[in-house]
């Protein structure tokens, strides 16, 4: 069974971009714009997701830290990869690891296949 990426992203060509990396690499994808339809994801018992893979400046009420942090919460075994432009690293969520961008696609996949080992 392949693993599950939720892939949060507000940029729909950035957030298309990483779920075709990902399906090309053999996972299974789930995208949101929002941390709302992320957190909509998570509450649904019967969506597996192995890897919460979230850009940290999102519009809406939360950012992609606190929705990690909530994420985390919900379910604990989630691994979460933060990736953004203009974030300083200190405040990562709990076991979180931190991709900056612009990444490339093999730089996308070293980071899901490290946190998933």
């Amino acid at each position: 069974m392949a693993l599950c990426i939720l892939g949060v992203e507000d940029d729909p060509l950035v957030r298309f971009a990483a779920a075709q990396i990902l399906a090309d690499a053999g996972f299974e994808t789930v995208e949101a714009g929002d941390a709302d339809q992320a957190l909509d994801v998570l509450k649904n018992p019967q969506q597996e997701i192995d890897v919460l893979f979230t850009d940290v400046r999102m519009p809406g009420r939360m950012n992609g830290l606190v929705l990690a942090k909530i994420a985390q919460t919900k379910r604990p075994q989630l691994r979460v990869i933060v990736t953004s432009g203009y974030y300083e690293r200190e405040e990562l969520p709990r076991g979180a690891d931190f991709l900056e961008k612009p990444w490339s696609a093999s730089d996308l996949i070293s980071k899901i296949k490290r946190a998933a080992a």
